[in-house]
């Protein structure tokens, strides 16, 4: 058997390949990342075969969408294609030498020969719609942080032009009221609002808050626009107008996105969604993340691609194990299952009894929903493996 380990990158792949004894074939290989270079690596794989008389096995590091064409072509191509994740890669490096190297070169044949002595290999085989959805989650992220951006910035704009709106109104985000959007376009300066005719802004606030704000809202934003501190400046307040402009443009895009992923998760149709407190949008995330729940072998395996689980460094007199979350692996899937399981303990009666059951043992709240967390996993492990919906009657408290 030879064994193939491709160094992914943005514009070239590195190829090294080496045998079962752990003879270099091929030590640097550069491929192309185009219809030319993909060719190439074709014809290499081919006359290896022709050469040796001996069947090839390809791994590579999972670095993203970088090595999504890759692996699609190979795999189209019949060829036993494996993934790994690229700390797995790091941590079986750092075995082999004490000497700290990295270069295309090295990380290639050390892929290789990771996969020569791994007996339990993960193949990169991920259902279509899960990629898709993986696609749809991170478009929605981005969307999201894009929009967030903005709201920033309008906070900072209305502390500089009219500091008294926001405290003056009720709840925390209650300046990205719509109402209070449809205000600042038309009346973008508390100048502007304290000379409005009181009856036109009363129309206005009235017919954008559905009822809410009337003409006593008014007369007191009106009151509190006379008496403002905030800065005269027209430049600000087109910026003002451009970045409601933008909230609303991006709140209007991710409404779109958030329905591409509601379409995807109903042609998925995952029991995932059975269980408390995990929708459309936390399920969308933990299915796109894990992609396939045969990549893992048990829930501590999950739970630790999540990076929720506690590092333990124990030595000398110190034999303590309750280390800090390691916060590796995937960002998005532990945010997700963190926000799931602290809904879980509202809407599931089993998960709120168990941190009930951690807390009353004199663990911090945080402390207790990482433990809530870890059972959720096992939970949706079992869930994903079997096909079964949750059951609460089988959610053991202990």
């Amino acid at each position: 058997m030879l064994y193939a380990g491709i160094d992914v990158a943005k514009h070239k792949h590195d190829l090294a390949v080496i045998d079962s004894q752990g003879e270099v074939f091929i030590r640097h290989l550069k491929i192309q990342n185009n219809r030319e270079g993909f060719t190439h690596l074709q014809m290499t794989f081919e006359n290896l075969r022709v050469t040796t008389q001996q069947e090839i096995q390809i791994a590579l590091e999972d670095t993203g969408h970088y090595s999504y064409n890759l692996i699609r072509f190979l795999r189209t191509h019949s060829y036993s294609t494996f993934s790994y994740n690229p700390f797995l890669i790091k941590e079986f490096a750092k075995k082999q030498t004490l000497r700290k190297t990295k270069t295309d070169k090295k990380d290639a044949v050390t892929i290789a020969r990771k996969l020569r002595e791994d007996v339990d290999k993960t193949l990169f085989e991920t259902d279509t719609r899960i990629l898709e959805l993986k696609y749809a989650t991170r478009n929605v992220s981005r969307l999201q942080q894009a929009r967030a951006k903005q709201k920033t910035n309008y906070t900072r704009l209305l502390d500089l032009l009219f500091p008294e709106l926001a405290p003056s109104l009720e709840g925390q985000n209650a300046h990205h009221n719509q109402a209070i959007y449809e205000m600042l376009k038309v009346f973008p300066s508390p100048q502007k609002i304290a000379q409005a005719h009181l009856t036109r802004l009363t129309n206005l606030l009235s017919q954008s808050s559905r009822g809410k704000y009337g003409k006593e809202q008014a007369i007191a934003f009106k009151q509190l626009a006379a008496s403002t501190i905030g800065q005269a400046s027209a430049i600000l307040e087109f910026e003002l107008l451009q970045t409601i402009d933008l909230i609303e443009y991006f709140t209007t895009l991710l409404k779109s996105a958030e329905k591409e992923v509601e379409k995807l998760m109903k042609t998925i149709d995952s029991p995932i969604l059975t269980i408390p407190g995990i929708g459309v949008k936390l399920g969308a995330i933990i299915l796109a993340e894990i992609r396939s729940i045969d990549h893992f072998q048990t829930p501590a395996q999950l739970l630790a691609f999540a990076g929720s689980e506690p590092s333990i460094s124990t030595s000398g007199e110190n034999q303590q194990e309750n280390g800090h979350m390691v916060k590796r692996g995937s960002t998005s899937l532990r945010w997700a299952l963190h926000e799931a399981a602290r809904l879980s303990t509202v809407w599931a009666p089993p998960m709120k009894k168990y941190l009930n059951k951690k807390l009353e043992e004199g663990k911090h709240y945080t402390v207790a929903i990482t433990h809530v967390v870890k059972k959720l996993v096992r939970i949706i492990f079992h869930i994903l493996k079997t096909g079964e919906p949750y059951q609460e009657n089988k959610v053991v408290v202990n």
